[in-house]
């Protein structure tokens, strides 16, 4: 049952009657964009604060499925395949509400592309999004991230400077296409974008998250250094763990990092695709593997992007790098 109103009025583009649902509705999708499990939590309890006081509210059925893929997307404390069937149950709801909504359509690329590893399906609800609403930022840039991993670089950036002329203040937006010029091997241009990025906002920590591997990439230790040591800052880390990543940096240089993240990885909440890159820049190839596996078996998000990422570039010739591959669905 879609929501009596003319087109013409303010209920129509919000598309809601209920003033309060809108606020809330406007709260949870801005939580959304800070890209953290404790943001993304909060927002999925404000979303559903919204579809309670207005139950037809499509498009806060669909907010409430991106964000639950949100909260899906952070470490290994989460449970993926609960948030999954969460995300597709508000999908559900919105489509039987509006199936042209395009925020649903492009919550559902998202969950193909991410957990499904339905990556035709993906595109087409990707390409099904843009179609209903060609200046929806969030499809434009839902659209760029499965471009991505599927090694369309140039692809990519268009879409996301698509997103970003739709929506230029949104950090997530500008982030991700310093990640599609990561992905594309244009790693100074992203290092520019990164830093844009991080002087915009210094504690949206996704950024340092993907600047840190673009600068190892380039082979500039001293420097993704030195954003290792914000990031920690960022992360109010405690004294000992400042103090043992100076240790290994001065001793052992950047290969010293990588051992000491390894030593904590398995008492932390990282994402096990994380694990991987580490033990494959570190060189130990097994336990790449290993973590790989495991992230698979978890449905992260990172695994659809298991044949773009560089970092993973020292396992390409192992034939177990391919049986994964085909098993994620990327072949």
């Amino acid at each position: 049952m879609k929501i009596a109103v003319t087109s013409s009025s303010p209920a129509a583009k919000r598309g809601t009657t209920n003033e309060e649902a809108y606020r809330l509705y406007l709260q949870g999708m801005y939580l959304y964009e800070k890209r953290n499990l404790a943001d993304a939590r909060k927002g999925v309890e404000v979303l559903a604060q919204a579809v309670r006081l207005d139950p037809n509210y499509a498009r806060a059925w669909a907010g409430k499925a991106h964000v639950h893929r949100a909260v899906a997307n952070h470490g290994r404390s989460t449970n993926i395949h609960e948030e999954y069937q969460k995300s597709i149950e508000a999908i559900n709801k919105a489509l039987a509400l509006d199936e042209n909504l395009a925020d649903a359509h492009s919550a559902l690329c998202d969950n193909k592309m991410y957990y499904e590893y339905d990556f035709a399906g993906a595109e087409r609800e990707c390409k099904r999004a843009i179609e209903l609403d060609l200046n929806s930022s969030l499809a434009h840039q839902i659209y760029a991230r499965y471009l991505n991993s599927r090694g369309r670089p140039d692809e990519a950036i268009a879409e996301i400077k698509t997103a970003i002329d739709i929506e230029p203040a949104s950090l997530y937006h500008q982030r991700v296409y310093g990640t599609c010029l990561y992905f594309a091997r244009r790693y100074e241009e992203a290092v520019t974008q990164f830093k844009r990025v991080a002087a915009m906002d210094e504690n949206f920590s996704s950024t340092y998250t993907f600047l840190i591997p673009t600068l190892e990439m380039q082979g500039n230790y001293s420097e993704a250094f030195e954003w290792f040591m914000k990031l920690l800052a960022l992360q109010k880390a405690d004294e000992e763990t400042v103090r043992a990543f100076q240790t290994a940096f001065q001793t052992s240089g950047w290969q010293g990092v990588l051992r000491e993240r390894l030593k904590r990885f398995d008492q932390g909440d990282e994402a096990y695709f994380q694990g991987a890159t580490y033990s494959a820049q570190a060189g130990n190839k097994d336990k790449a593997f290993e973590y790989l596996e495991k992230s698979y078996q978890r449905r992260e998000l990172w695994m659809a992007n298991l044949q773009v990422d560089p970092r993973l570039d020292v396992l390409r010739d192992d034939p177990r790098f391919d049986e994964l591959v085909r098993r994620v669905g990327l072949k």
